[in-house]
């Protein structure tokens, strides 16, 4: 089996390592409705990306357990599309650290009202730079989006400070809409992957023709 038509395992497990991480944060988000929206509102909200991260889950164990028989050597193509580790550990530390110092400075000045809507546009404003990290543009757009609803947050919780709970809950709802997007997308790939691979199997399992002397 050529290298060159079989996918890189390492490729293979970004994605389901991508798959995890947008389950979870689906949820998190998610379970931010329940702050400010009814009940059985919150609740759909709740159950939709429930069944979506179990999407997501299966389809990451999908590709770790094909993750075996794919290469361990990068492709020309999947050389390309390589992520720039250095770059995504700098920004994942630089998010993470922003985060416990805004919740911190907020909590600390009795702003407890702002940290949904702040973490969001950390979290919107983080994604640009991954667009150069794993050379992809729809991480411009969930950028763009997340950072605008939780701008959209903080305006809100500006213009009236007791209306916090329903802003949570937009807030919340806005950023699981990118979450789930952004492991959709992760799942039509990881998909995608998953048929180079099978297709790279059965051209190896397929006879070779008899030459007749």
């Amino acid at each position: 089996m050529s290298d060159e038509t079989r996918p890189a395992r390492a490729l293979a497990t970004g994605v389901a390592s991508g798959l995890v991480l947008m389950a979870v944060f689906s949820l998190w988000w998610a379970s931010d409705t329940f702050t400010g929206w009814p009940t059985p509102v919150a609740t759909v909200v709740m159950v939709v990306s429930a069944v979506a991260a179990v999407l997501f889950l299966v389809q990451a164990v999908r590709l770790l357990v094909a993750g075996r028989r794919m290469s361990t050597v990068l492709s020309a193509s999947d050389q390309a599309r390589k992520p720039n580790g250095a770059l995504f550990g700098a920004v994942f530390g630089a998010e993470g650290l922003l985060i416990g110092v805004a919740v911190g400075v907020l909590g600390a000045n009795g702003l407890d009202r702002f940290i949904v809507p702040t973490i969001a546009v950390i979290v919107g404003l983080h994604f640009y730079p991954m667009a150069r990290v794993f050379h992809r543009s729809i991480d411009t757009w969930i950028a763009t989006w997340t950072t605008l609803v939780g701008l959209a947050g903080v305006v809100a919780v500006l213009a009236d400070g007791s209306a916090w709970p329903l802003a949570w809950s937009w807030v919340g709802a806005g950023a699981a809409a990118a979450t789930l997007s952004y492991g959709g997308y992760m799942t039509r790939f990881g998909q995608r992957l998953l048929a180079r691979s099978a297709e790279a199997a059965s051209t190896v399992a397929a006879p070779r023709p008899t030459v007749q002397g």
